[in-house]
């Protein structure tokens, strides 16, 4: 049986499904890494969708957040 291998990732949290919705499009059109995840249960937050991404393009990520959608909180997990 093989265990899931867990790695550091940065995940946003939104408050609506539409700003999540606008993250995965900006992020896909601007090429960063990244998908929408199910919120870890880790992270409060009103809205069931997150952004998971690698640590290495959370700069790119909060640049490109920046007047085209809002997040709700940024953390730093093991998934």
């Amino acid at each position: 049986m093989s265990r899931h291998r867990r790695e550091p990732r940065v995940v946003a949290s939104f408050d609506s499904t539409h700003e999540a919705l606008a993250c995965e499009a900006a992020c896909k059109e601007a090429g960063v890494a990244g998908r929408i995840i199910p919120t870890p249960v880790s992270i409060r937050a009103d809205c069931g969708l997150a952004w998971s991404m690698p640590p290495e393009v959370r700069g790119d990520f909060e640049r490109l957040a920046k007047g085209r959608f809002a997040c709700a909180g940024l953390y730093e997990l093991e998934l």
